[in-house]
């Protein structure tokens, strides 16, 4: 556990299994403490994050736990932090899609299975089993009280805010402390690796135009500090952003000039995409970073379309998009 500013905490939480290694969760501590994300629902993290707390200081009963968006390895431990008395946040809209994702047979999961073919997916023989957002999915929650933009926690000297910066998720939210220039980004922005962007269904349209826009939302604020949720902290935030912005134009590119040689459906422009991954061909792909390459691949491609760059229709089961 490293204390990264006055009363503020980090402690790296195993994702044992998982190429992002570990989550930084944060303890705020006060006379009313906070906790932000949790790691995945495993006996490990609830110990680790106890024993913090018994170390700070933190009594369950004043602390909250701000959830900033539904992926497991930030929502797992909720159930099981709140049994001991701590109070859980979140904000509506991802909240809404995490209890879907509750149920196995529920539409959340359907929607997925649902997106995958329209992407060409059914040639690879997914199963839901294969998804890591499945597997390690929490397996209940606890009362949830709805955070909103303007919402504030209030601990010690430090006035966090509620802000939405939606891309990564449909609802993701992060906590601002003007007085300090503080942003505690979540997974919006990353120092090391690139924030995945997928594409969550036609309900929440042009994921990559909100996500673009969440950063400059971020550009055009006071920040002099920003503690991420993986691996080393960023250092100037307004350069990662740029750098961030630059890899997404890229992608697009490689989108266009694939599409120069014809029409092509979501795995087909995907198996063609640069990948930093260890794998040959797509053949070589593990199973669950297909389903996040597809997403990705297909949130260029529908935001080349709210651009007016291109066109898509079904053919048979699956979506296929052309250039204009």
């Amino acid at each position: 556990m490293i204390e990264r500013a006055p009363n503020i905490y980090q402690l790296d939480i195993p994702l044992r299994n998982n190429p992002l290694k570990s989550l930084n969760c944060y303890l705020i501590v006060g006379v009313e403490s906070l906790i932000i994300d949790t790691g995945f629902h495993t006996a490990e993290g609830e110990a680790l994050i106890r024993e913090a707390m018994a170390a700070l200081g933190m009594e369950p009963s004043h602390t909250r736990l701000f959830l900033t968006h539904l992926h497991s390895d930030h929502t797992g431990l909720a159930d099981r932090l709140a049994k001991t008395g701590v109070r859980v946040s979140m904000g509506p809209v991802d909240l809404a899609l995490l209890r879907s994702s509750l149920d196995p047979s529920g539409d959340f999961w359907q929607e997925v299975l649902a997106i995958s073919i329209e992407q060409g997916l059914s040639a690879d023989h997914l199963a839901l089993s294969d998804h890591p957002g499945f597997r390690y999915r929490p397996l209940a929650l606890p009362e949830v009280a709805i955070s909103r933009p303007g919402d504030r926690f209030l601990v010690g000297d430090y006035r966090f805010e509620v802000i939405d910066l939606p891309g990564h998720t449909p609802g993701l939210q992060a906590l601002y402390e003007p007085k300090h220039g503080l942003l505690f980004s979540s997974d919006h922005i990353l120092e090391q690796i690139t924030p995945n962007i997928t594409y969550w269904g036609e309900r929440f349209g042009d994921s990559l135009g909100q996500y673009l826009g969440s950063l400059d939302q971020v550009l055009a604020m006071t920040v002099t500090r920003v503690f991420s949720s993986h691996r080393s902290l960023p250092t100037d935030h307004r350069a990662r952003i740029d750098q961030i912005k630059r890899h997404h134009e890229l992608r697009l590119q490689e989108c266009r000039a694939i599409l120069q040689g014809g029409p092509a459906s979501v795995r087909e422009v995907t198996r063609k995409l640069s990948w930093d991954i260890r794998a040959t061909s797509w053949e070589d792909f593990p199973a669950s970073q297909k389903w996040f390459a597809a997403g990705e691949a297909q949130a260029h491609l529908v935001h080349l379309v709210a651009r007016g760059e291109l066109t898509s229709e079904k053919q048979g089961e699956e979506l296929i998009y052309r250039l204009k």
